[in-house]
């Protein structure tokens, strides 16, 4: 089984924070790249039911036209009515009643909507362009339509939030009784608005222990409310774990199509060009053969970012090799950064934000 992703690499406009492949463009332009993806899709050498999981990111996808998207997933149909989970992400302003219709009519079962906050202030530093209420009623549509899976994207660590911000959105998050939650740091990234203003010393990290202290607020809260903590940024409902993203933690084979997409099968890592004028042109990868000690480093790296951590079997039947030979986890097992236990290596989850210091042991071994 192999997972498929496509990037589509439009926005109606920049997120100050966001440093993925995108551009704004004319509809000329997105015209040409989705008949470059169709292509891509129409020459894959794979059977309708060996594709796991679809997922279709951005970029903002619902920021092309209906029939554009149409054309997308009508060569996408074969797959998306035998994969196990078809995602697509939506910026909540551009949903409307007809892109819920053709997501229903090319089963689509589940949709990622970047939220980010409902905080009016931190919508606008973000340069997102949505509202509270916006989001209430496009999620309600979704639910009225029998799209019922729905993530959302949230974000905290931004330069002047308060820890009563974050109630608010955890607060919305309970109201709104979704299935996933994506709770992610901010990463001041090159190349975004953000890191532009920093260096001008007009936009600042929020504080480090302020925000570990948000990180173990949110990690508690969600929770309560019966969400399941089951990787670094992620939380689940039970049972609605993101296949599609488990795929990645647990290094199975994917395929990326589009600008900046990546892919990783038979041991090796294809990246596309990431600038879309240079793809569209001659799409001129970089293909990295991963020896197998990289693979057993990635193993962990990926692995421990899930609660769960990684079993030992697994990585015997993978590798025929023990990790306890192949790597000294001595120290770490001294300093309680991870356990072992039974058959299975994990970091436990109140030393999880100390989890970069667990993953230098991977990169130096």
């Amino acid at each position: 089984m192999i997972s498929l992703y496509i990037h589509i690499p439009f926005c109606k406009t920049i997120c100050s924070y966001c440093d993925f492949p995108k551009i704004i463009a004319k509809d000329e332009l997105k015209s040409k790249y989705i008949e470059n993806i169709v292509n891509e899709i129409n020459n894959l050498k794979i059977k309708k039911d060996e594709i796991y999981t679809i997922y279709i990111g951005g970029g903002t996808p619902n920021s092309i036209s209906i029939n554009l998207l149409k054309n997308l997933f009508e060569a996408l149909k074969k797959y998306l009515y035998c994969s196990k989970e078809n995602t697509i992400e939506l910026n909540p302003e551009l949903i409307n009643d007809e892109l819920i219709k053709l997501l229903v009519d090319y089963n689509f079962n589940r949709v990622s909507i970047g939220v980010e906050s409902i905080v009016d202030s931190v919508i606008k530093t973000l340069n997102r362009h949505h509202n509270k209420q916006m989001v209430i009623d496009k999620i309600n549509k979704l639910k009225l339509a029998g799209i019922n899976n729905i993530n959302l994207d949230f974000m905290f660590g931004i330069d002047k939030t308060t820890l009563d911000d974050i109630k608010t959105d955890l607060d919305f998050i309970k109201q709104m009784d979704v299935t996933h939650i994506s709770y992610y740091s901010l990463i001041l990234e090159e190349n975004t608005v953000l890191m532009h203003l920093y260096k001008q010393n007009k936009f600042k990290p929020l504080d480090e222990d302020l925000c570990a202290d948000m990180y173990e607020y949110i990690c508690k809260y969600l929770k309560s409310i019966g969400f399941n903590h089951y990787e670094i940024s992620n939380f689940s409902k039970p049972g609605f774990e993101s296949k599609h993203n488990l795929v990645y933690w647990e290094c199975k084979e994917y395929i990326g199509i589009g600008c900046g997409a990546s892919s990783y099968y038979d041991d090796y890592r294809i990246d596309n060009e990431r600038i879309l004028l240079r793809y569209l042109k001659n799409n001129e990868v970089n293909k990295e053969y991963i020896d197998l000690q990289e693979r057993k480093r990635e193993f962990f790296l990926l692995g421990l970012r899930k609660l769960s951590g990684v079993k030992i079997s697994d990585y015997i039947a993978k590798f025929n090799s023990d990790p306890l030979a192949d790597f000294d986890f001595s120290e770490l097992i001294k300093n309680g950064l991870i356990k072992v236990s039974n058959d299975t290596i994990y970091i436990p989850e109140d030393k999880i934000l100390l989890a970069n210091l667990v993953y230098e042991n991977f990169v130096s071994n």
